[in-house]
């Protein structure tokens, strides 16, 4: 299980620093999958949302310190949409201890078509842009933060592969500036979650060094990729992952509850 996990959470960082999202989109699947494919046994939902917590909070970091050292991030948004975020994440955190197994996996395959619907829909030409100016509205920017961390927190994601979309098509930053900045707020909703997951007792430790260890490397190699990209790849790069995760999530839901 140890090398599997690792190899999973490597994958998981890579996405996470290519992308700005947390990489649970992609890791959820995996870990609920794979290990029983290749048989070294099987996680339950509950284990593998407190694993991804911690998985993102590792990978968020030192993906959003690799970003920001090359000037792509907005501090204003980052503490606007992290801090409540986090909050709710918290929250979202300690509900999810009272929710059956195949209920989270339902909340996240529903966040997972929501994000898709909205990353299909074409950002404005101005938000393509090598810019750094973000239109910043606080209250705006703090509902967000709620809404995307009490789902997050439930599900054991950061969030990012919801939040994303909701940046472009509500909150209106340029695509850069939310890589950027995305990973900054992940991380502060990422810590609040951990904390949420390991005060109620969902987080299996045995399984977090080969998490961590493969994470960080990784998010670290798919930041330094993601600033290399022109923009439009980077966007239908996250089409096709979150597509992918989509078809395999609602595939098990469906599975789950005939």
């Amino acid at each position: 299980m140890t090398l599997t996990l690792f190899i999973l959470s490597f994958v998981g960082g890579f996405f996470s620093g290519l992308l700005g999202v947390g990489g649970a989109v992609v890791l959820i699947p995996l870990m609920l999958y794979v290990p029983p494919l290749v048989g070294v046994g099987q996680l339950t939902m509950h284990q593998v949302s407190g694993v991804t917590m911690i998985q993102v909070l590792a990978a968020t970091i030192f993906g959003f310190l690799a970003h920001r050292s090359g000037g792509f991030s907005h501090t204003k948004t980052i503490l606007a949409v992290g801090i409540p975020m986090g909050i709710f994440s918290l929250l979202g955190a300690a509900v999810s201890q009272t929710m059956h197994g195949n209920l989270i996996l339902l909340v996240f395959g529903c966040l997972v078509v929501c994000a898709f619907v909205m990353l299909l829909k074409k950002a404005p030409a101005e938000l393509d842009i090598e810019s750094n100016d973000v239109d910043f509205k606080p209250l705006l920017f703090m509902t967000v933060g709620c809404a995307v961390g009490f789902a997050a927190g439930i599900v054991g994601a950061g969030g990012g592969f919801i939040l994303i979309p909701l940046m472009i098509r509500i909150l209106k930053i340029p695509i850069r500036v939310i890589i950027g900045s995305s990973l900054g707020i992940l991380f502060l909703g990422a810590l609040a979650g951990a904390v949420g997951k390991s005060m109620t007792m969902q987080v299996p430790w045995p399984y977090l060094t080969p998490v961590i260890a493969g994470s960080i490397p990784a998010a670290l190699i798919g930041a330094r990729i993601s600033r290399a990209i022109p923009t439009f790849a980077i966007r239908y790069t996250l089409i096709t992952v979150v597509f992918l995760t989509m078809l395999k999530t609602w595939w098990e839901i469906i599975a789950a509850w005939l």
